[in-house]
C-alpha cells in the first residue's frame, strides 16, 4: 500500500474548497496510508490557534486528518523533514505548495497537487 505524506497546505486546500480528494488520490496512486508527520500537525496547530478564517480552516484540516498514521519529525524546517520523510518511507507527498513541489521534483519525489479542484500527480 502506497504511502501519502500530507502537507499542511493541501490539507487546508481541501478543507477550503472540498473537493474528491480522497477518491482522487485513489485513483493517482491505488490504496494509499495517509500520513500525517509530527511537525505539520504541530504547523497546523499553531495555524488553529491564530483565530479568523484562516484558524478554521487549519481547525478542518485537523479534523480531516486526525485518522491519519502518525510519523515523528526531527529537528529540520517542515518542508526538509516531508522531503526526509518521503525518501525514508518511500512515499508521494501531497502538496500544493510550489516551493516544496520544487523541492521534490529536484529529490526525485513523486507528488501529488491540486488543478481544477482534482488531485493530479505531478
Amino acid at each position: 500500500m502506497q504511502r501519502v505524506i500530507f502537507d499542511s497546505s493541501f490539507l487546508m486546500a481541501v478543507a477550503e474548497s472540498p473537493t474528491t480528494w480522497f477518491e482522487d488520490t485513489v485513483e493517482a496512486v491505488g490504496g494509499f496510508r495517509p500520513i500525517l508527520l509530527g511537525c505539520v500537525k504541530s504547523e497546523l496547530e499553531r495555524l488553529a490557534s491564530e483565530g479568523g478564517r484562516r484558524a478554521r480552516t487549519a481547525r478542518v484540516a485537523l479534523e480531516l486528518s486526525s485518522k491519519f498514521s502518525p510519523e515523528r519529525c526531527g529537528d529540520a524546517k517542515v518542508d526538509d523533514e516531508i522531503v526526509s520523510a518521503a525518501k525514508t518511507l518511500e512515499g508521494v507527498v501531497a502538496t500544493v505548495d510550489s516551493d516544496l513541489l520544487a523541492s521534490l521534483k529536484v529529490a526525485r519525489v513523486r507528488a501529488i497537487s491540486l488543478g481544477g479542484g482534482r488531485v493530479r500527480l505531478v
